[in-house]
């Protein structure tokens, strides 16, 4: 019987010493792995996405093409004082450029409706001034000077004159209606000098004289010019009085932007009169606007750039006084009254 214990005992203590070592394996608080286990491959958590970079807007490093917004091709150039204000080009009767080249005998026309064209060679007679009279600079011949830098930072390639008695004259072709009750007219301009006491003429339109319908000779059209004060003047028909007690001096050397509107002003009694505003480089003219009772409309009578008609009837030959000598550029008509925002915009996209 002893025999039997003895001889038992070992293989009954050997389970318990496995059953012992799996427990322990299972009760490691430090999980210490069995080198013989594989252990499963790690999975790392999952990249963080790239930060994305905030939206910069590209700056606009070139001021918008002056032509394209003018004809309301490029209307909104994110530029301007005033981006509200689209531009119409169906507003613009006519748009003279002057940067044509200096053999070209037409000046275009970007509408394609009404040409002009640049004279020279005449002699216009030097007018002393007198006590009620201005002064007019003599020019023999007259002439332009090609070549001067463009007035407009968008296209500085172009090339500009300088009109020293050199003008150009638009003659109103059958058909054609260039002028309207309300109207802009608005040109950019470079000038070195003006003389006190001489006048000189930037628009002239108009007359004495008689319509092809019927009626009396009567006084018509408009004058934007140079005072004997150098400052920006304008006069309206039927009226020979200029329109501003105090007009502003042209700066010289720099380049400049003038605008005049006339509107209407329906009355309440159902008549109209005429509001004439002045604006110099973007800002109003005081006291624009200036009420007129009447406007005449300068019909059938050609528009002069740079130079005064004296001769009133716009039939026969013009006698041409008091030439101003500047350059210009970008002539454009409406055949409305531009608000003020879209004059200051005007200027505004011109800047460097």
């Amino acid at each position: 019987m002893t025999d039997w214990v003895v001889l038992l005992t070992p293989l009954l203590v050997l389970p318990i010493v496995l059953l012992f070592r799996f427990v322990g394996c299972g009760l490691d608080v430090k999980g210490t792995a069995d080198p013989d286990i594989p252990l499963p491959p790690r999975k790392d958590p999952p990249a963080a996405p790239p930060a994305t970079p905030p939206l910069v807007p590209t700056p606009i490093t070139t001021p918008p093409n002056y032509r394209r917004y003018i004809l309301g091709e490029f209307p909104n150039p994110g530029m301007v004082k005033n981006p509200g204000v689209v531009p119409n080009g169906a507003d613009v009767v006519a748009y003279w450029r002057l940067v044509d080249a200096p053999a070209s005998v037409d000046a275009k026309d970007e509408k394609n409706v009404q040409k002009g064209t640049y004279q020279e060679g005449q002699t216009l007679p030097a007018i002393a001034p007198t006590g009620t009279t201005p002064g007019s600079k003599g020019q023999s011949p007259a002439h332009f000077v090609p070549g001067q830098a463009s007035l407009i930072a968008s296209d500085p390639t172009v090339k500009c004159r300088r009109f020293d008695g050199g003008h150009v004259r638009v003659t109103v072709q059958p058909g054609v209606n260039l002028y309207t009750d309300q109207f802009t007219l608005e040109a950019w301009i470079r000038a070195d000098a003006f003389d006190a006491d001489f006048e000189y003429v930037l628009f002239d339109a108009g007359g004495n004289y008689a319509l092809p319908g019927g009626g009396g000779a009567a006084n018509r059209g408009f004058r934007i010019f140079v005072n004997r004060q150098r400052g920006w003047q304008v006069q309206l028909a039927p009226s020979n009085t200029p329109l501003f007690p105090s007009a502003p001096i042209v700066p010289l050397g720099l380049r400049t932007h003038v605008a005049v509107t006339v509107d209407d002003i329906v009355l309440v009694g159902g008549g109209v009169e005429k509001a004439v505003s002045l604006y110099v480089d973007g800002k109003l003219v005081a006291p624009s606007p200036v009420t007129v009772l009447t406007y005449n409309r300068p019909d059938g009578a050609p528009l002069f750039i740079g130079v005064e008609n004296e001769e009133a009837n716009p039939a026969q030959n013009a006698r041409l006084r008091r030439p101003i000598n500047c350059e210009i550029q970008e002539v454009v008509l409406h055949r409305k009254a531009l608000s003020l925002a879209e004059i200051e915009n005007h200027v505004d996209i011109n800047r460097p």
